[in-house]
């Protein structure tokens, strides 16, 4: 039995492969021990993560009034619990790592080495209470659909010149770009740097960032854009370099200066990403707006179910009611907290629904798509 439906959803442009991240609201930071000023401290970073994958900035906690409005962040907790790292019996084989963060370099290189982690305090904060100082303080929101990045890394070493650095040669950099990716809440993957890469992109024009050719090569990867970082290292240490991506429309360049490789990756990273989510991201309205999506061709009950979870799971979609099935279309009426412009990309986005709506339908309210089933 066919069905027709309608549909609300938000985040990007074009069509391609974005993926629904989860965990936003979970934050796990290492700690020494289960102390309650390890337990406080504990706490505020993991807030300061939850804050930082939602609305897409790494600096959101400098914000004016943002940290008077987490002062208290018994307010925002909703379970806290503890888990006791692998060999924590053998002080060799601990992590020795406390992180500071900055007012000028925010989620970068300040550590301190006087404290052994020994247990990962794993803390989930209320959906309700964050998205209430979301709205209060009218910070953006990164949607949940997000794009998956391709990420061509090159390095230039005095020893061995100009290379690739790939995940599986360089498990440092790696893990460490892994880390950041996962606080971030962004998918992304490695190209397989094999035989075709090679051909399609030689190291020269990646260090070049010749972006017609950087396009070309990340053509047979299923991902949504791609990020090229490029550095080099100074006689004295220093690590210089530069980030660009392509998403969609989308394009970002910035040069990074940091006091070491893995530093350069950090920073670069987190305002790559930072770049990213400014153009992503909206702010939650204080009036929500009523919108008709219809969807055509919903040819089960299982594409109708799917269908409806797919709209229901965004971030700005506020409610959904089903006012209408004639035949295989599917007519539902969706209130949004947020822009047009970003449902209708989200839904595109998704695969699984493809734009139809009219200049004209679109300024009235109505919007049309056509669902296609797996």
């Amino acid at each position: 039995m066919k069905r027709t439906l309608i549909l609300l959803f938000a985040l990007f442009c074009s069509s391609a492969i974005a993926e629904q991240v989860s965990g936003l609201y979970n934050g796990r930071v290492l700690v020494a021990d289960q102390s309650e000023q390890s337990r406080q401290q504990g706490v505020r970073q993991a807030l300061e993560q939850v804050l930082i994958k939602l609305t897409g900035n790494s600096k959101i906690m400098q914000l004016p009034g943002i940290q008077e409005a987490t002062a208290n962040t018994n307010n925002f907790i909703s379970s806290v619990g503890y888990s006791t790292l692998p060999d924590s019996d053998d002080d060799s084989a601990t992590t020795v790592l406390t992180t500071t963060i900055s007012n000028n370099s925010p989620l970068t290189s300040e550590t301190d080495v006087d404290t052994v982690a020994r247990f990962a305090l794993q803390v989930s904060f209320s959906t309700q209470a964050v998205d209430q100082l979301l709205h209060w303080a009218q910070l953006p929101v990164l949607p949940v659909e997000r794009p998956r990045l391709l990420f061509w890394i090159v390095r230039d070493d005095a020893g061995s010149g100009r290379q690739f650095i790939n995940d599986h040669d360089f498990p440092d950099f790696s893990q460490h770009l892994e880390q950041i990716m996962h606080d971030r809440a962004i998918p992304y993957r490695w190209p397989a740097l094999d035989l075709e890469d090679q051909l399609a992109l030689s190291v020269n024009e990646a260090w070049g960032m010749r972006e017609q050719t950087i396009d070309r090569a990340s053509q047979r990867y299923d991902v949504d854009g791609w990020a090229l970082l490029r550095f080099f290292t100074t006689n004295s240490g220093e690590a210089r370099g530069t980030w660009t991506y392509h998403l969609g429309e989308q394009r970002g360049f910035n040069d990074v200066r940091a006091e070491s490789g893995e530093a350069f990756v950090t920073l670069a990273v987190n305002d790559l990403v930072d770049s990213v989510a400014t153009h992503l991201s909206y702010i939650p309205q204080t009036d929500t707006s009523t919108l008709l999506v219809q969807i055509n061709q919903v040819g089960s009950y299982a594409d109708y179910r799917a269908a409806l979870e797919q709209l229901q799971s965004l971030k700005l979609v506020q409610s959904t009611h089903v006012t209408a099935v004639k035949a295989d279309r599917l007519f539902v009426s969706v209130t949004i907290d947020g822009g047009v412009d970003l449902l209708i990309s989200a839904l595109e986005r998704s695969g699984r629904l493809v734009n139809q709506t009219s200049r004209a339908a679109r300024f009235s309210g109505n919007l049309e798509f056509d669902w296609t089933a797996k």
